[in-house]
């Protein structure tokens, strides 16, 4: 058992070495960067300090599924596909949800 969690975690860190060269998780992690302090020095409601870490978290965890997707979707075919397109757009769209929810709460709270 501590064989397969020790290989789980060798695999969990090699995906965020491959993540790590995505120009857009660069980008939420620099907005991590002004979120965080922003977060734990503000004078905030604790539950919004949550929610906004939480959505944080969430937005760089869609990020990296967007990316599996991403790189599965180039694995099928490099060709211009309207299907592959539309499975593209929908792994994006939910990214944007997150973001623009994560942006919201943030409004809220300055």
């Amino acid at each position: 058992m501590i064989k397969k969690l020790y290989s789980n975690l060798i695999n969990s860190l090699t995906g965020l070495k491959i993540v790590f060269k995505e120009s857009s998780f660069i980008l939420e992690l620099v907005l991590g960067v002004f979120l965080i302090p922003y977060i734990f020095l503000s004078n905030i409601d604790l539950n919004y300090k949550i929610i906004l870490s939480v959505l944080y978290f969430l937005l760089l965890a869609f990020e990296i599924m967007n990316t599996a997707v991403e790189k599965l979707c180039d694995r099928v075919t490099t060709d211009i596909d309207p299907d592959i397109k539309k499975i593209k757009d929908l792994s994006s769209a939910a990214v944007f949800l997150v973001l623009t929810l994560l942006v919201i709460i943030f409004l809220v709270t300055f």
